[in-house]
């Protein structure tokens, strides 16, 4: 199954949960950030004693398509596409099997998403398919209850849906990160449990 964590802004936590899945799942990274953040942290991780995550960077469309080509249909692979649009990033919401789309839920993201689907519609009548992006509230203050704003943004537009898991903001997530290491590898922590349900709701939509 390819798994890619898309959207058109930054600053979401793609790439932050695109680390903890592949860890979680023990699958490659295909790294289409220009801001290699996971190549940094891959040092970490190394510089830290761990076997590094395998991490793909192709550098063109071309190499990108290639890839998955010839990519076997019953193994898992997570993509990062950077928060900007472009044929590649496109690419890779095209062939997914699921698309990960993380959101904040603040009125001041709400602009971002609007974008994001717009890119998705667009992207969905050239390609002649009906593309699905699964929106994952993410970074969200463990205190907040009252979700009704993005509720309604999501079941307003047609390429959305929401995902049942919430992530929240919790320091395990990037304490972990620094250390080149995914909140899977503590023994108890709320950030992992979390992860853990988003890692299996994930692999329920691929069933």
């Amino acid at each position: 199954m390819i798994i890619t964590v898309a959207h058109s802004k930054g600053g979401v936590g793609k790439s932050l949960l695109a680390w903890h899945l592949a860890i979680a799942m023990d699958i490659p990274i295909v790294d289409l950030d220009f801001q290699r953040t996971l190549i940094y942290t891959n040092n970490l991780r190394k510089a830290h004693g761990i076997e590094k995550v395998e991490i793909i960077q192709p550098d063109t469309r071309d190499e990108f398509i290639k890839l998955f080509d010839s990519w076997p249909e019953d193994k898992h692979i997570i993509v990062d596409v950077g928060g900007f649009d472009s044929n590649i990033n496109r690419a890779a919401m095209f062939i997914s099997d699921v698309i990960i789309t993380p959101a904040v839920d603040k009125v001041t993201e709400l602009a971002g998403l609007y974008k994001f689907h717009e890119i998705i519609n667009e992207l969905s009548e050239n390609m002649s398919t009906d593309i699905k992006a699964h929106i994952v509230l993410n970074d969200v203050s463990p205190s907040s209850k009252d979700f009704s704003i993005m509720i309604d943004l999501v079941e307003q537009l047609e390429h959305f849906k929401l995902l049942d898991t919430i992530v929240c903001h919790r320091a395990d997530f990037y304490r972990t990160m620094e250390e080149g290491k995914g909140v899977t590898d503590l023994k108890n922590s709320k950030a992992k449990d979390e992860l853990l349900k988003l890692k299996d709701e994930i692999l329920s939509l691929g069933e």
